[in-house]
C-alpha cells in the first residue's frame, strides 16, 4: 500500500495537467491512510502471537535448564553409589576388641599350654579388674569354672560359675539360658558351712553402701572372721547389671566368698544392708540358720523432709519392709546408721513402725554407724601451701547432693581469685543450675580417680546438699575427715560427727575458709580433732567390738592392716 502511494505521488507531479496532480494527490493520501490502517490492524494482530512465542521460547529454555539440572543429579547420584559399593566392598577396619580381651586370651592361652598357676593367677585377677568389660570379668570366672570342674574340684568350680553369673547376669542368661550354678546341677555332696557374718545387700551399687560394705568385709576379714555375701538385687533398680568389681576383688574364696542361693549355710550374725530390699524378695534364697539377723538403715524411707510435694520422695516403703523382712527373718532389730536416721524413724515414722512391731521388728537402741580403716586414709602432711585454696568435695552426682538454688550453690563454693573448686563425681546438676560451671571449677568423673587421692590435694572440704534431703550418714565428710582435710558441714551433721567437723552455713564459707587457711595452729587442731573422732568411733576396732557385743567371736587384739582388698 505504501508503494502504491508513492507512485501516485509520482504520477500526480508529472506534467501537464493541474486536475489529475490534484486527483492523484487525493487519490495518494487516501492509499496512504489505508496502509496506515492495514499496518496498525497487521500488527495489533500479530502482537499476541509475538507474545506467544517468547512465552514459548522461555519455557524451552527453563526445561533445557530443568534437563541439564536432573541430568547432573543424576551423575552426581551414580557418582555416590558408586562410592558407597567401592565402601562396601572395601574392607572393613578391624573393630579393637573389648578392653581386657587380649589379656584374657593370653590367660587362657597359659593354661591350654601348662603354665596352669600362672593362668588361673591372671584369671582371678581379670575377674575382679575394674578395667575391662563386664563380659571379660564374667569369662575369667567361666573359665575358672570350667578348670576347677575339669580337676575335679566341684566346689571350686561351682563358686566361679556363680561368681560368672554376678559379674555379667545378662551376658550369663544369654550364654546358657539358666544360672551357671543351675546348669552345673546341684551339689548333693556339699556340707553346710558356717560363717561368722553373712552381709546379704545389693551388691551392685557404685555409692556409698558398697563403700561400707568393703569397709566391714575388711576388718572381719583382718580379723580372722569368716565373711559371707550373699547379692540380692533390688528388684525396682533394674537386673542386668552385674557386682560392682570392688566387691568382686574382696572375694578370695577362703576368708571372703560368696554364697549361691542353692547353698545351706550357718552364721553368727546376719547383717542385711539396704532396707529396699524388704520390698521384694527373690525367690531363689540361700537356707540362712543365723543365731541373730540385724537390718541396718542407711537410708531414711523418705528423700526429703519438710519439703511438701516433693516428687518420687519415697525411698522405700516401711510397710512392705518390715512384711518381706518379717517373713524372711523373724524377730530382728532394725539399726540406724546414725542419728539423723533414727530420729526419723522416731518422729516421722512413728506410726509405721508401730505396725512393723507385729511382725516382731524393734528399733535397735544403738546405732550401726559406718566404719573406715583410717591409718590407710590418712595423709601424712597437708598440702604444701603455693598461694591456692583449693576446695573439694566427692559424691554421686544426683540432684539431692546438691544444694538447690544457684545463689547457695556459689556462696557454698566462691569463685575467688586464687580459690579452685574441685569435684569429682561429675557435676551434671550444678552446670544445668547455673547454666555453665564457673571457670574456677575442676570436674572429674565418678571413680575416675581413685578418693584417697583426690582428698590427699585437697586444702578444705565443703559438703552441702539439697534443702530438705536428709543425708543419712555422710560417708563423704567421713572420708574427708580421715583423711585429714578440714571439713566444713551444715550443722544437721552435728549429731553425727560431733568436733571432727566445722559447722555453719553456706554464706559462712568464706570466713571459715578464710580463717583456717591463715592459722596453721587453728589448722592443725582440726585436723586433729578429727582423727581423734574417727579412729574412736568409727575405726575398725569399734566395729570388731560391736561384733563382739552381737556374739560373734573376734580377737582380743587390734588387727593388723593389710592392702589386699579395696576400700575406696
Amino acid at each position: 500500500m505504501v508503494a502504491v502511494g508513492i507512485a501516485a505521488l509520482a504520477i500526480a507531479f508529472s506534467p501537464p495537467r493541474i486536475g489529475l496532480v490534484v486527483a492523484f494527490i487525493a487519490l495518494s493520501g487516501v492509499v496512504l491512510a489505508v496502509g496506515a490502517l492495514l499496518e496498525r490492524s497487521r500488527r495489533e494482530s500479530t502482537a499476541p502471537l509475538h507474545d506467544l512465542g517468547e512465552a514459548v521460547e522461555q519455557v524451552a529454555a527453563t526445561q533445557h535448564e530443568e534437563r541439564l539440572a536432573a541430568r547432573h543429579r543424576a551423575t552426581t547420584l551414580d557418582e555416590r553409589l558408586q562410592e558407597y559399593r567401592e565402601a562396601i566392598e572395601r574392607p572393613a577396619p578391624p573393630v579393637p576388641p573389648p578392653p581386657g580381651t587380649v589379656r584374657l586370651r593370653r590367660a587362657q592361652d597359659l593354661l591350654w599350654c601348662g603354665f596352669s598357676s600362672e593362668g588361673l593367677e591372671r584369671l582371678r585377677s581379670l575377674g575382679s579388674d575394674m578395667d575391662v568389660t563386664e563380659s571379660v570379668r564374667s569369662e575369667s570366672h567361666r573359665s575358672l569354672a570350667n578348670w576347677y570342674t575339669a580337676a575335679g574340684e566341684g566346689a571350686r568350680a561351682r563358686e566361679h560359675a556363680h561368681l560368672a553369673d554376678l559379674a555379667a547376669p545378662r551376658i550369663s542368661r544369654e550364654a546358657t539360658g539358666v544360672p551357671r550354678r543351675v546348669a552345673m546341677g546341684r551339689d548333693r555332696t556339699r556340707r553346710d558351712r558356717h560363717f561368722d557374718v553373712v552381709v546379704l545387700s545389693d551388691f551392685r551399687l557404685p555409692g556409698g553402701s558398697t563403700g561400707s560394705n568393703l569397709q566391714e568385709i575388711t576388718a572381719q576379714r583382718r580379723a580372722g572372721l569368716r565373711t559371707g555375701l550373699v547379692h540380692h538385687p533390688v528388684r525396682s533398680r533394674g537386673l542386668s547389671g552385674g557386682v560392682n568389681p570392688k566387691v568382686l576383688a574382696a572375694v578370695d574364696g577362703d576368708l571372703v566368698r560368696f554364697v549361691a542361693p542353692d547353698e545351706r549355710i550357718t552364721c553368727d550374725l546376719l547383717v542385711v544392708r539396704v532396707p529396699r530390699i524388704g520390698e521384694r524378695i527373690m525367690d531363689e534364697m540361700p537356707q540362712i540358720e543365723a543365731e541373730r539377723s540385724i537390718v541396718v538403715l542407711n537410708q531414711t524411707p523418705n528423700r526429703c523432709y519438710g519439703v511438701p510435694d516433693f516428687r518420687g520422695n519415697e525411698a522405700w516403703n516401711v510397710a512392705r519392709c518390715a512384711a518381706g523382712f518379717g517373713e524372711m527373718l523373724g524377730e530382728h532389730r532394725w539399726y540406724p546408721i546414725s542419728s539423723r536416721v533414727r530420729e526419723a524413724m522416731e518422729v516421722e515414722h512413728a506410726a509405721e513402725m508401730a505396725e512393723a512391731a507385729s511382725w516382731g521388728i524393734t528399733l535397735a537402741d544403738e546405732d550401726w554407724t559406718n566404719i573406715i580403716d583410717a591409718p590407710a586414709w590418712r595423709r601424712g602432711t597437708r598440702r604444701s601451701p603455693d598461694g591456692r585454696v583449693l576446695l573439694g568435695r566427692h559424691s554421686r552426682d544426683d540432684k539431692d547432693k546438691w544444694p538447690d538454688d544457684p545463689r547457695t550453690l556459689q556462696s557454698a563454693y566462691p569463685e575467688e581469685p586464687g580459690w579452685q573448686t574441685r569435684v569429682l563425681g561429675g557435676a551434671s546438676v550444678p552446670e544445668r543450675m547455673l547454666g555453665d560451671l564457673p571457670s574456677n571449677w575442676q570436674v572429674h568423673p565418678f571413680d575416675s580417680v581413685p578418693v584417697r587421692e583426690f582428698l590427699h590435694g585437697l586444702d578444705v572440704y565443703v559438703y552441702f546438699t539439697r534443702k530438705g534431703h536428709l543425708e543419712p550418714f555422710g560417708r563423704s565428710p567421713l572420708e574427708a575427715i580421715a583423711a585429714g582435710v578440714p571439713t566444713l558441714l551444715p550443722e544437721s551433721f552435728r549429731p553425727v560427727f560431733g568436733d571432727a567437723a566445722i559447722y555453719t552455713d553456706p554464706a559462712g564459707v568464706r570466713a571459715e575458709v578464710d580463717a583456717l587457711m591463715a592459722d596453721e595452729a587453728r589448722y592443725a587442731r582440726q585436723v586433729a580433732r578429727g582423727h581423734e573422732v574417727v579412729e574412736r568411733m568409727f575405726g575398725h576396732d569399734a566395729h570388731l567390738r560391736r561384733l563382739a557385743e552381737m556374739g560373734v567371736r573376734t580377737p582380743e587384739t587390734s588387727v593388723r592392716p593389710s592392702p589386699v582388698v579395696p576400700v575406696s
